[in-house]
């Protein structure tokens, strides 16, 4: 009976389309040639982005070099040379536009504005004479004082100008002296160090017996340990002398050089006094001259160029006044400050100030001199008079931005927009940025390659970033 229900069970289930126990299932039906399609591009989609995945993972990402930059810098010099009179700002201080940052003495070029003015002042009662020739007697008197004093004004000027030549001379002749016997000074006590401190006279015997008695040996010893010893204070001494007259010696070079400036100065202003007074008794000559002859249309036109010019030369005047105060051309910061109040000072930059410690016969131990601007390597190795000036003032205007260096097979890649990683070694931190100009005029590196820099703005400037920094720049 179980066995006859099993044998239906078995029968209900192929007839279900159903396998039985210890049956097989039927064949499934072959794939279409459309689903066959369908997985070919799946299998060949996966394999692909497989390769994709993988070169990405085995090839790194680029390096390049670069550094962290201000939109621009601003290097500031007085125009012309004269003397740092007030030096207001520090580096880190932040500047606005205009602000004053150091002022230079302008009493020369506010001596020759004055003059200027008179000049002009003088040529517009010309050019008003010229125009209206009918004087009265009472303007053709006022005329004739014009021309005598401005005559004695002339000869004022001069002698003014002769005599600051003569007191200027015999400043700089004195000054001289003084240099001249420091220098005689410091020749002699460092001859005398040579001769009698030097290593090998130190080793020399003294004149007198070569022998002592063998009853007294302990009393040669200490005479000889006594004559050592004394001969050891005596080099001392001498050695400290030495040094202080390589000091008198540099500030009396100093004293000379400041003394030559400022004579130059005083001597400059002088003959622009002379130069000023003579233009005004040309005025006035010319004014007496044509109340008494007939004016002609060329006679007026020249007064009225000789009014331009006197115009002219005020307004350089009065530019000159205003660039004896340097002001900040924009908002920025101030990254660096050269000299102090004192120093002489022009478009060149500061002069360079050597210390008494570079000058010779110095310790040898001693470090080469206090330089307060040390001058950069000139192209032949050597340092340059041109090189031995720096910029009074200088400021950072701007964004923080990065320039890379590109080398020139790398160009393919880079785009404009396009993002990139900045590392920043100094601080151990990293931000991102984006491609935003790619200069093209390259830097050719002989024996090497060729490089474009490629500016980077950076998404965040944090406050640690500073200009001048060194950034490792992934490009992507």
């Amino acid at each position: 009976m179980v066995k006859r229900d099993r044998v239906r069970g078995m029968n209900a289930a192929l007839a279900s389309g159903e396998a039985g126990v210890g049956e097989m299932r039927p064949a499934r039906s072959p794939m279409r040639p459309r689903q066959l399609a369908v997985a070919s591009v799946v299998a060949i989609a996966g394999s692909g982005l497989g390769l994709v995945t993988y070169h990405k993972v085995a090839t790194k990402t680029p390096t390049f070099s670069g550094q962290v930059t201000p939109s621009h810098t601003y290097y500031l010099n007085f125009p012309t040379t004269g003397t740092v009179l007030t030096l207001t700002v520090k580096p880190g201080e932040h500047v606005k536009a205009g602000q004053p940052l150091a002022t230079m003495d302008s009493s020369v070029a506010a001596a020759d504005l004055s003059a200027a003015q008179a000049a002009v002042t003088a040529d517009t009662a010309v050019v008003a004479a010229d125009e209206a020739p009918q004087a009265s007697p009472t303007e053709q008197a006022q005329d004739r004082l014009s021309l005598t004093q401005a005559t004695a004004a002339v000869a004022t000027a001069k002698s003014a100008l002769n005599l600051a030549q003569t007191n200027d001379q015999h400043t700089i002749a004195e000054q001289t002296a003084v240099v001249t016997g420091d220098q005689n000074t410091y020749n002699t006590d460092n001859g005398h160090y040579t001769q009698q401190c030097a290593p090998s006279s130190a080793t020399t015997s003294s004149s007198g017996p070569t022998h002592t008695p063998s009853s007294s040996p302990s009393l040669s010893t200490t005479q000889s340990s006594s004559t050592s010893l004394a001969q050891m204070q005596f080099c001392q001494n001498l050695q400290s002398q030495v040094n202080r007259d390589s000091t008198e010696l540099s500030t009396a070079q100093a004293e000379l050089a400041k003394v030559q400036s400022s004579t130059q100065l005083e001597e400059t202003h002088d003959a622009d006094d002379v130069t000023q007074s003579e233009a005004i008794l040309t005025a006035a000559q010319q004014k007496v001259s044509a109340a008494a002859q007939p004016l002609t249309s060329a006679v007026i036109a020249q007064a009225k160029a000789d009014l331009a010019t006197a115009q002219s030369q005020v307004a350089s005047d009065q530019l000159a006044v205003r660039n004896a105060t340097l002001t900040a051309p924009a908002d920025g910061v101030v990254a660096d400050v050269a000299g102090a109040v004192g120093d002489i000072t022009g478009s060149d930059g500061v002069h360079s100030y050597v210390g008494p410690a570079a000058q010779p016969g110095t310790e040898a131990n001693q470090q080469p001199g206090f330089q307060l601007f040390v001058p950069p390597a000139a192209a032949n190795g050597g340092t340059g008079q041109a090189s031995a000036y720096q910029p009074l003032i200088t400021v950072y205007a701007g964004t923080l931005d990065v320039v890379a260096q590109i080398p020139e097979q790398n160009m393919t890649t880079v785009h404009v927009g396009e993002p990139a990683k900045l590392g920043f070694s100094a601080t151990r931190t990293s931000v991102t940025g984006k491609i935003g100009q790619v200069m093209l005029d390259p830097a050719r590196v002989p024996g090497t390659t060729t490089y474009y820099d490629v500016l980077i703005s950076m998404d965040t400037v944090r406050p640690e970033i500073l200009a001048g920094m060194t950034v490792d720049v992934e490009l992507f």
